[in-house]
């Protein structure tokens, strides 16, 4: 399954998609998810430390 959130800035994709995240792995699916914002925030909202998320690679679209 591919899931996508769209929205105007500030409409809470992040937070929705961090929360909808967490609920897939509570019932132990496995979840891939991609930030594509260019504030890249969902890393933290899925618990990393901002230390460790500046440390993910960017994502390479080519």
């Amino acid at each position: 399954m591919r899931v996508a959130f769209v929205g105007k800035g500030g409409s809470g994709k992040t937070t929705f998609s961090s929360l909808f995240c967490r609920y897939l792995a509570d019932l132990e699916a496995s979840v891939i998810a991609i930030d594509a914002d260019i504030n890249q925030h969902l890393g933290m909202a899925l618990g990393l430390s901002e230390g460790d998320a500046t440390m993910l690679p960017p994502w390479d679209w080519r």
